[in-house]
């Protein structure tokens, strides 16, 4: 079964057992992972992650929670700020404040996260394009106009130029919503 942010957030408020499962079950392993790539190993992780957790509990008794990502992006975002104030206490033995840091830099580095996966997902995509299409969607997006994309590749007219931004446009827009990491990326 999978939940919903929301229901994932009234999950920690009420410590409901099988959100708490669930949650360690599903984005636990991606954590373990970040945290073992960056001089870490399983037990940091697991300290980290429940360390996370709380952090999140923590804030939603303080004031309501909404979040602008899903909550995968904002899991994973403390888990690296924790992460990071870490290691710069291994390296300066300096004691800081989780909070205050996660207070400071949460939404900054979360919507960095969540922009860097909506940008792997539209490249992956983009790729699959064909070459015609790409050309046709770049130029766009460098603010040329349709009459010299219809020039630069050699459309009989702006109209066409138009019809056939449109369609790769449309054809971009629907592989990427066919995408199983969609829902991820852009939330529920």
């Amino acid at each position: 079964m999978d939940y919903t942010t929301e229901a994932i957030l009234e999950g920690i408020s009420m410590s409901n057992n099988d959100v708490l499962n669930y949650i360690y079950k599903k984005f636990f392993p991606s954590i373990c992972t970040f945290i073992e790539n960056n001089n870490g190993n399983e037990e940091d992780a697991r300290d980290l992650f429940q360390e996370a957790v709380i952090v999140i509990y923590r804030k939603m008794k303080k004031e309501p929670l909404t979040l602008s990502c899903n909550f995968k992006t904002y899991i994973y975002s403390i888990c690296r700020l924790l992460w990071l104030k870490q290691l710069e206490k291994r390296k300066n033995s300096n004691e800081i404040n989780s909070e205050a840091i996660l207070d400071n830099r949460l939404d900054e580095v979360s919507q960095t996260y969540e922009l860097t996966e909506k940008y792997r997902l539209y490249q992956k995509h983009f790729q699959l394009l064909g070459v015609d299409c790409q050309k046709v969607l770049q130029l766009t997006l460098e603010k040329i106009s349709l009459q010299e994309i219809a020039e630069i590749m050699g459309y009989k007219s702006e109209k066409y130029a138009k019809k056939r931004k449109y369609q790769c446009k449309q054809m971009l827009i629907e592989s990427i919503k066919s995408d199983k990491q969609f829902k991820e990326v852009y939330d529920e």
